[in-house]
């Protein structure tokens, strides 16, 4: 895979293209209202997102020598994609994927379970009681953690917070890229 191996070593222009990017939609969502936003910036912010998410992985995978980038910026990969796909994220309805999916295998159990001998001494009653219960209760539990999550993406992504995120993203990049400060990038000057 050498395209990948290509990629992993070039992750500082990876960021300093997608920092660009992000600083371009943080200031279109802080100028202007929702309905009124690039759709060009959200589609190429988005697929920009899933590149960066994917970028850690390859990096760890693709990059065998020690020393070619640090944690610090792994971590601030995942949190710039994250800023990136923060909106498209947030469209996803976990709870209710969760429960239906979980209520599908509940259901499936079910029935496998009718057909043994311990299951034709169990109610059918208490079987569908048991199954709502459940769901119910995982339900109420994915809810939760969906509103929490949600309430993140909500801050990630605002226009100022993707506009800083993106401007740490794309000076760090370019302070590696260029050879400034190797792998460490802004955190050469945090010190």
């Amino acid at each position: 895979m050498p395209v990948l191996d290509t990629l992993a070593m070039r992750y500082a222009l990876v960021l300093v293209l997608c920092g660009l990017l992000g600083v371009a939609l943080g200031i279109n969502r802080t100028i202007k209202r929702r309905e009124k936003e690039s759709f060009l910036l959200q589609l190429f912010s988005a697929i920009g997102g899933v590149v960066v998410l994917a970028m850690p992985t390859v990096m760890v995978l693709h990059i065998k020598p020690k020393g070619v980038y640090t944690a610090a910026t792994l971590l601030l990969m995942i949190v710039f994609s994250l800023c990136l796909l923060a909106r498209p994220l947030k469209k996803i309805p976990i709870a209710f994927t969760v429960v239906t999916a979980a209520g599908v295998c509940l259901l499936w159990a079910a029935m496998k379970l009718r057909g043994t001998s311990l299951g034709e001494r169990i109610s059918i009653e208490f079987v569908i009681v048991a199954i709502f219960v459940l769901l119910a209760v995982l339900f109420i539990l994915i809810f939760v953690v969906e509103t929490f999550v949600d309430t993140v993406l909500s801050i990630l992504g605002l226009g100022l917070v993707v506009t800083i995120v993106s401007a740490v993203a794309f000076i760090h990049g370019a302070l590696i890229a260029k050879g400034i400060t190797g792998p460490e990038g802004l955190q050469f000057f945090l010190r």
